[in-house]
């Protein structure tokens, strides 16, 4: 393994990290942009799903960048955006222009998503095994740390502008150390349109279902675990959040131990494992008749279901031609966007309807059919990665 290499693995880690840090860095500082625009809930939601569907616009753009340049410039811009995107909430004086900057962010966020995928996916190639499931654990770890910088952010009344122009400014310095590690691979004629390119749709359907899935179910725990412990199990509000910690720590096991698994089993058994886990998991939840059950059941959860997201990408990647790969990639991405709306839409009506138990049956119904799929993750495993 060349030294070259390992620092190329690093830099585009560093770039899944950047973006779990920015999202954490803007997600968990709602309350105070709230307060200071004196938005409502609904105004929030609002804002929130505008994000995801500019996620989406975001994420073909990407591909179109990729497609046309190499994807190490589309994810170069991506990280570049979201930076911008994080500098201009902070600063906006007005609503209309905290909602313009919610629209950069969340067309950068977008063609980050796409632009660390496809640069991941190039990354397990060139190794020849698995790791694209320990970069999505890069991702969990920043969340936790951009969580944790806004908590102490706030608790030192460090103001909203100031603690997003540090994140901007992390962000971008990274970003020019990184991006010359990035994989500068263009393998097929700029001038040729994405209508040119032999896109098999099948997998993106198949891998993009599966993505729609998880993050229908993780969308509805990062949103509704804590008011589940609160209001239905009568937790106190300390012990609240442990839900959703819980739920990210059994994610950082399952992505910094998937890449193992994968290579001593299969994709294949991973997958099959992780979802039958996942659904005894959110079992739990739905069952629980104290806190600390479904702490545990959140836990399980995450255990088994994070890996599906890494391993889609990966199973995608050896489903396609390479000249394809960029654009299958964005264009399955959006699956990702589509699944938060949806497990925000029908989770958070099941939970607004003073059903808390019931929101957490939805993902118990709609995981399972994951399984119907397993079989297809055999395009994961690093010897069938000879398309990319």
């Amino acid at each position: 393994m060349t030294t070259d290499l390992r620092r190329t693995r690093i830099a585009v880690a560093a770039g899944f990290f950047l973006q779990g840090l920015v999202f954490a860095a803007i997600v968990t500082q709602a309350p105070r942009i709230k307060d200071k625009f004196d938005i409502g809930d609904g105004g929030l939601t609002g804002i929130l799903v505008l994000v995801a569907v500019l996620s989406g616009v975001g994420s073909i753009l990407a591909g179109m960048v990729a497609e046309r340049r190499t994807s190490a410039t589309a994810f170069r811009l991506a990280l570049l955006t979201i930076g911008l995107g994080a500098l201009l909430v902070g600063l906006a004086p007005s609503l209309p222009l905290v909602v313009a900057a919610f629209v950069v962010y969340g067309l950068g966020v977008g063609a980050v998503d796409a632009g660390m995928n496809m640069q991941g996916v190039r990354v397990q190639h060139a190794y020849g095994r698995s790791v694209m499931a320990s970069f999505h654990g890069m991702w969990s770890v920043a969340g936790i740390v951009g969580a944790l910088y806004a908590a102490g952010a706030a608790k030192i009344d460090l103001p909203l502008a100031l603690s997003l122009l540090i994140i901007a400014i992390v962000t971008w310095v990274v970003v020019m150390l990184a991006a010359p590690h990035f994989i500068e691979a263009q393998e097929h004629d700029p001038g040729l349109s994405a209508q040119g390119l032999d896109l098999p749709w099948r997998p993106i359907l198949v891998f993009g279902l599966v993505i729609l899935l998880f993050y229908a179910a993780d969308t509805g725990i990062l949103t509704w675990s804590s008011v589940y412990l609160e209001d239905a199990l009568d937790s106190t509000k300390s012990v609240a959040p442990l839900a959703y910690g819980a739920y990210e720590a059994g994610a950082l096991v399952s992505r910094f131990g998937g890449d193992h698994l994968v290579r001593r089993v299969g994709a294949t058994m991973v997958v099959a494992f992780g979802t039958i886990t996942g659904i005894v998991g959110l079992a739990v939840v739905v069952s629980a008749a104290t806190p600390a059950i479904a702490i545990a059941g959140f836990f399980v959860v995450g255990l088994g279901l994070a890996i599906l997201a890494p391993l889609s990408f990966a199973a995608l990647a050896g489903a396609v031609p390479a000249e394809s790969l960029d654009v299958a990639i964005a264009r399955m991405n959006i699956a990702n966007y589509l699944g938060a709306i949806l497990g925000g839409g029908l989770i958070g009506a099941a939970a607004s309807s003073d059903h808390l138990r019931w929101a957490f049956v939805i993902p118990l119904v709609l995981i399972p059919l994951v399984l119907l799929f397993v079989r297809s993750f055999r395009t994961a495993d690093a010897d069938t990665l000879d398309a990319v």
